[in-house]
């Protein structure tokens, strides 16, 4: 229940977004205020995020100079309203000051943003944050001292610590980028049917103009945060809750509690709240939109709403389906009414609607059974490493430290939900989320032909599409082993997890080298690396052996 709600959270949480102003006296009372006054007494931190996202290279004491910048910078619009800069955004005025840092820009290559201005400015940042993380340390936790006495009592118990922590913020960056990405390959459009779908669900009995007006509010959010304003947007969160809180007997029977929690943990709690009971008086299904003989008078008079109102109807009728299902169940409407409209008798040929809906959800659950049999028939680590080779077939370009990443949550994604009651919605959700993460944000990244039709064509079918690709047939391997069979003694002095990162990251390296290597091959060659690991270790002469043993392996591999 617990991963569940972890899941419903970041599924939900980056809907409540808006850009972020610098704080001024001249602000509405309430929650205007209370939102504020949060603002002021964390503008240090929100400064600390925004600025190591934009500059990830920065040391902690080049990030501190932009904080006291800050910090002052906002006592002086407390004190003073009337100073001109006041009104802009947090994120104007943090990539102005940054820029301003003597050196800085030239540093950490950035100059080239700091000579646009305004939107371009920030989109250049934007497009400066690196994706794969591999030359920032391990994150630290505790004090010198703390740490030593954690370590000694208990080693691997410390090495633990930050876990949760980190897989939650793995799991929001992931939802993060697969909505902006959707955003920015697809258009605003595809956005507002996936807050539509994921809301129509958590909230099934919301009328549907009032739906429509809380999405105005969260969709128009948007553009800012996912172009590039790393600020949590805090008082746009706060609007769309009061929004909801205002409206909360017209919403959901769920939230009354929530809604009487202060700021801002009265966000926290809406989000984490169970969808709403399904009203009793909805039917199985909505007439209007298979049985009316009037169908394609009502799409054509205005089809985006339309369209909207069929996805909220199905959405509202179906929890049990993920967002990305419902997506698929409405691109398959759409695309039914374009044929049914242009014969003689519409209602003869959309009446099998349900059909349709039907056939495609049986595909898609199809998928997801497939899924969690391998991990029935394979165990943990044979599906993470089953994973790991069939992604790095499919997108040898991409590097070791991102495949790695894609193949551990892949696994980690069926591992989690495939013994769920919800298991169909739960591993199509967190699947679409890895092939996010896969494809990107920026709508010009590109990979290879194949990848980039799956990311680009179709965001509703994108996974169907992916389940379809075979091994790049334009990748070339490198001709050399690049010191791939080269180990030396780091291997055992290298706790569990980190050993046993060591070698996903070969059995990915391997997998580049020797694309054409069956899967049982593949394996066979990882079992001698952690043999060789595990003998070498506990030679006497660790790095003799592993001059001995490295080359033997490599020779396996050459092999035919």
């Amino acid at each position: 229940m617990k991963q569940l709600k972890l899941i419903g959270f970041v599924i939900f949480l980056f809907f409540l977004t808006e850009s972020l102003t610098l704080p001024t006296k001249l602000q509405d009372v309430d929650d205007a205020s209370i939102t504020q006054k949060f603002i002021e007494k964390n503008i240090g931190y929100i400064t600390i995020i925004a600025f190591s996202q934009y500059v990830q290279e920065a040391s902690f004491e080049e990030v501190e100079i932009l904080v006291k910048i800050m910090t002052k910078y906002g006592e002086q619009c407390l004190d003073e309203v009337t100073i001109p800069d006041c009104p802009r955004l947090t994120n104007d005025i943090l990539l102005e000051r940054t820029c301003a840092v003597k050196g800085l820009p030239q540093k950490y290559n950035f100059s080239h943003c700091c000579s646009m201005v305004d939107f371009e400015r920030e989109r250049c940042f934007f497009h400066n944050k690196k994706s794969d993380i591999g030359f920032l340390p391990p994150l630290p936790t505790l004090d010198l001292e703390e740490k030593c006495l954690t370590y000694k009592n208990n080693r691997e118990s410390f090495l633990n610590k930050a876990e949760s922590v980190i897989q939650y913020l793995k799991a929001l960056s992931s939802y993060q980028k697969n909505v902006c990405g959707a955003l920015m390959k697809f258009g605003l459009q595809v956005l507002k049917s996936i807050n539509l779908a994921i809301l129509s669900q958590k909230f099934p009995k919301i009328e549907f103009k009032e739906l429509t007006s809380l999405l105005e509010d969260i969709s128009s959010k948007y553009e800012a945060c996912c172009e590039g304003d790393g600020v949590q947007c805090i008082r746009g969160r706060s609007k769309v809750m009061s929004h909801i809180c205002s409206k909360q007997d017209a919403i959901s029977s769920k939230i009354k509690e929530c809604c009487e929690e202060k700021i801002p943990k009265r966000g926290e709690c809406i989000i984490y709240s169970n969808k709403d009971d399904r009203p009793k008086d909805l039917s199985l299904r909505e007439a209007k939109f298979t049985e009316n003989e009037n169908v394609c008078e009502q799409r054509d008079a205005d089809q985006d709403t339309f369209m909207a109102e069929f996805l909220y109807e199905y959405s509202r009728r179906h929890p049990e389906l993920s967002t990305s299902e419902l997506l698929r169940i409405a691109r398959v409407y759409k695309d039914l009414l374009e044929e049914c409209c242009k014969t003689e008798n519409p209602p003869d040929c959309y009446g099998n609607a349900e059909y349709k809906f039907n056939e495609t959800t049986q595909r898609s659950l199809k998928i997801v059974q497939r899924e969690c049999e391998h991990l029935q028939n394979l165990g943990k680590d044979g599906l993470k490493y089953h994973y790991l080779i069939k992604l790095t077939r499919i997108a040898p370009q991409l590097s070791t430290e991102e495949l790695t990443f894609l193949g551990q949550e892949k696994a980690a994604a069926l591992t989690t939900c495939c013994t769920l009651s919800e298991e169909f919605a739960c591993v199509d959700n967190l699947v679409d989320l890895v092939l996010g993460e896969l494809c990107g944000i920026n709508e010009n990244r590109s990979i290879n032909p194949a990848v980039d039709h799956c990311c680009k064509t179709d965001f509703a079918f994108r996974r169907p599409c992916f389940e379809g690709l075979e091994a790049d047939k334009t990748y070339v391997p490198p001709s050399t082993s690049q010191g791939l069979f080269t180990f030396h003694t780091d291997l055992c002095q290298a706790h569990k997890e980190e050993l046993q990162r060591k070698k996903d990251r070969f059995l990915v390296d391997l997998v580049k080298l020797k694309p054409e290597f069956r899967d049982e091959e593949l394996q066979s060659l990882l079992t001698d690396f952690s043999n060789v690991v595990e003998t070498c270790c506990k030679a006497e002469g660790p790095e003799t052996c592993f001059n001995e043993e490295g080359p033997k392996l490599a020779a396996k591999s050459r092999a035919p």
